[in-house]
């Protein structure tokens, strides 16, 4: 029997993604503005439809956010400028792949997409559904090295790790880490500050494999680096901090810093009280592990859930960072989203008729809310038991169905061909 082994998938991902980054060739001319980056090239596959890009605005959530829709049009070609302030790591779901770039502003990129393959059905209403994760191609050489150098630089990295991660954790081998080290800053020698960073970062959790018990001394390291949304920050990140609170700091920090969260104190407070350890003098990475110790804590019912929200509440508005401040308010959003009293995500949705249907529509009401594929045998079932608690429940309360089919038309055909009186609204 054929096995695929995790292993051969990531080299093929690997292989498809460097494959993309060294076609040669650009068709096209333009320029941009220092802070602009410009998208362009031709891509057949994908004719018709609108690329979303997007970049992680949560790495401890985690949730991205939309950077731009990029158009693609009947022929397959695109050409998108867009306004960007600082270089940004922004990633575009294209069927079943998750492809990927690092772009900056004031360059020009000829994108070179990988083939197209549809997600099914059954993956795309599949929560656990798994991207096969790829380097968007760039096709003009003069912006490939940022990307190229990562590439190349994570591919031997990860695979150095993997082979030594025993050795180094249970031997506490600092001597090969601080070796392993050398031989890849050696061989990896371009000069570029997120390149130089990346490195930085990916030698740290290099050392904290081999460290274990000394995670302070990468803590302080990490703590005189710019934090940034960039993925091999977050992977240390979160290698440190998962369960670091409160009992990370020093003892005579923890007891103060539960107590200040216990009485509801102001977030500023909390963290002028963290930073008491000598550890953490950065005042940004010291909220966002905060942050990140409330998180948990939240789900992990150590904490109050009503003093968590309270504090993430203050965190939002008092922060000393746009940055910490929108991951508080993203974190306090998820943890009091759909709790007793609280207002009900809204929604704006097409029904059969193309109409647009807003869940403030049904203010006033008891809204029974449903999820259905129409293809989905159970849900057909459901449809009929739902009838029938329509006709003697029909004045007391609104049914929403929302469809998850792909295509609208299946929607419409499925509506067209039942009597149901309700609302269905797409979802696809």
């Amino acid at each position: 029997m054929l096995r695929i082994s995790k292993t051969s998938i990531e080299l093929k991902a690997l292989i498809i993604s460097l494959i993309m980054l060294l076609i040669n060739g650009s068709a096209y001319a333009g320029s941009v503005t220092e802070k602009e980056v410009r998208f362009y090239g031709d891509a057949p596959a994908y004719k018709g439809l609108s690329i979303v890009f997007e970049s992680v605005s949560n790495y401890i959530i985690p949730l991205s956010s939309p950077i731009i829709t990029m158009p693609i049009n009947d022929e397959g070609h695109f050409d998108h400028s867009f306004a960007l302030e600082e270089p940004a790591y922004i990633f575009a779901d294209l069927g079943r792949f998750r492809a990927s770039i690092y772009i900056e502003p004031g360059k020009e990129y000829e994108l070179v997409f990988p083939p197209f393959e549809a997600r099914s059905d059954a993956e795309r209403l599949n929560p656990h559904f798994s991207f096969e994760e790829v380097a968007l191609g760039i096709a003009n050489p003069e912006s490939r090295d940022l990307n190229r150098n990562i590439i190349e630089f994570d591919a031997e990295f990860d695979y150095l790790h993997a082979q030594n991660a025993i050795r180094l954790f249970t031997n506490s081998d600092t001597a090969l880490a601080a070796k392993l080290e050398q031989e890849l800053d050696r061989k990896y020698s371009y000069s570029h500050p997120i390149f130089e960073q990346h490195k930085t970062l990916s030698f740290l959790r290099l050392r904290q494999t081999a460290s274990r018990q000394q995670n302070r001394d990468i803590i302080a390291e990490l703590g005189s680096l710019p934090v940034r949304l960039m993925p091999a920050y977050w992977k240390l990140f979160n290698s440190l901090f998962k369960g670091f609170y409160p009992y990370g700091f020093k003892d005579s920090i923890q007891t103060a810093i539960s107590g200040q969260v216990s009485n509801h104190g102001s977030f500023d407070s909390i963290v002028d009280i963290a930073m008491g350890d000598t550890l953490f003098r950065n005042r940004e990475l010291t909220e966002l592990v905060i942050l990140n110790g409330l998180y948990e804590a939240f789900y992990n019912k150590t904490v109050p859930e009503n003093t968590i929200l309270a504090v993430l509440q203050n965190a939002a508005l008092t922060s000393s960072t746009p940055l910490s401040k929108a991951m508080a308010l993203d974190m306090y959003a998820k943890t009091s989203m759909l709790r007793p009293g609280s207002e009900a995500p809204g929604f704006s949705l097409l029904n059969s008729k193309r109409r647009e249907k807003s869940l403030s529509d049904y203010r006033g009401k008891f809204v029974y809310l449903n999820f259905i594929h129409t293809e989905n045998y159970a849900c057909q079932k459901d449809m009929l038991i739902l009838e029938q608690f329509y006709r003697s429940m029909r004045r007391e309360l609104e049914i929403v169905t929302i469809v998850m089919d792909e295509d609208f038309e299946a929607m419409e055909n499925f509506t067209e061909a039942n009597s149901y009186k309700w609302d269905f609204l797409h979802f696809g």
